[in-house]
């Protein structure tokens, strides 16, 4: 694999655990293995600044790369939405 093909498989991984995250969260059913799984991806979608990092240093310019990163710290704003409303919703 050359670092373009591994850059972008980083660069995704944000992305699907964001829409993972975000369907298991809407998602009417309440179980252990949804709630662990629902956590795990909201610290990988948390993380997308770190993946857009790694990404831009392997792969420096690729529009595709570029595209992914806006996507990436989309992610990271989407947790800090997320828990921003939660902690609003319970109170302080």
């Amino acid at each position: 694999m050359n670092k373009k093909t591994i850059a972008i498989i980083l660069k995704l991984i944000p992305l699907v655990s964001t829409i993972i995250s975000f369907i298991f969260i809407v998602l009417p059913y309440d179980s252990e293995i949804i709630k662990r799984i629902v956590g795990i991806t909201t610290v990988l979608s948390f993380f997308g600044f770190v993946f857009f990092f790694i990404g831009k240093n392997l792969s420096k310019e690729n529009k595709l790369i570029r595209v992914l990163g806006i996507f990436d710290w989309l992610a990271t704003i989407y947790v800090i939405l997320l828990y921003t409303i939660v902690i609003f919703s319970f109170g302080l």
